[in-house]
């Protein structure tokens, strides 16, 4: 089975016959005025147009299929654009079945994707999909600006576009724990959750959103990891500037995620963590039946 990390908080996830997306967000849109006083930082040779509050975001569409060529599942964490956005190109492209909020099912609905690909949630679900499973896990946003919400309404049933900086609603937030090939995969698309909801879930491998917003949490990572039964691997996920191009260096951010692997260390010696780069794959070997643990 291979990981691999798409940026963001997005993940490819494959067993060789079937591919899963977490949050596929590829488009990387350059941006100005985010929570209100928030740009792309600038980097020499980046020309993309940069988007502003009112006008309209637009997926990167040529973007997403030079790397996304099929999908049978797409997991959506929540509803804001650096999660969503492009998931309504790959859903019609590849015929996958989107599995989200309310909120993402009437962004899904918006941007064309037929209904019988969308499955709405709310967290607390477990589906069986054949060789796969899937548990919703009700979870909780990053805490931004603050510790304040951006944005926390659902998207409206209707809600016809256009998604602009100004309408970017998160519209609750889901984790998600997938059993597949005999692993236990948990990932966060945010940098927060609820511990009572990932207590006793004992991973295999747990991919932890990782970036700096999680030390506005009381002791974020020594709580995950040890309601998690400290996981043997542990994947840093949304640790990147994602607004950045990919190949813009990532120097101050890698710096950030090195923090967050020590620590792991320090409360989970023992767990192997892993910071990815963009692209970069991670394979699980085929799992024991007598093993608990990769």
């Amino acid at each position: 089975m291979k990981l691999t990390h798409l940026g963001a908080a997005g993940w490819e996830i494959t067993d060789g016959q079937r591919v899963i997306l977490l949050d596929p967000y590829l488009s990387r849109l350059r941006y100005r005025g985010r929570f209100g006083n928030m740009d792309t930082p600038e980097v020499p040779g980046d020309t993309r147009r940069a988007f502003a509050m009112g006008e309209d975001l637009v997926s990167d569409t040529a973007a997403a299929d030079a790397r996304i060529t099929r999908a049978d599942l797409i997991l959506i964490s929540h509803s804001h654009f650096n999660h969503s956005i492009d998931m309504p190109h790959i859903a019609r492209k590849t015929g996958a079945t989107v599995i989200g909020t309310e909120s993402t099912a009437n962004l899904a609905r918006a941007g064309g994707v037929p209904e019988a690909q969308i499955l709405t949630v709310r967290g607390g679900e477990d589906y069986e999909l054949g060789a796969l499973s899937v548990k919703v896990i009700p979870s909780l946003h990053s805490a931004l600006s603050g510790k304040h919400y951006y944005d926390g309404r659902v998207v409206p049933s209707g809600f016809a576009g256009p998604r602009r900086l100004d309408n970017d609603i998160e519209g609750g937030t889901l984790a998600y724990l997938l059993r597949l090939a005999g692993y236990r995969i948990l990932w966060f698309g945010s940098m927060n959750y609820i511990e009572r909801e990932v207590q006793g879930l004992r991973p295999d491998v747990a991919m932890i959103a990782a970036a700096r917003q999680r030390l506005e949490i009381h002791d974020y990572t020594g709580r995950l990891m040890r309601a998690l039964d400290h996981p043997r691997l542990v994947l840093a996920t949304h640790w990147d500037e994602q607004s950045l191009p990919y190949g813009a260096p990532q120097d101050e951010r890698l710096r950030e995620a090195e923090v967050f692997v020590k620590e792991v260390k320090a409360v989970s010696p023992r767990t192997r963590v892993i910071v990815p780069r963009h692209f970069q794959s991670h394979t699980l070997e085929p799992k024991r039946p007598s093993a608990r643990k990769p």
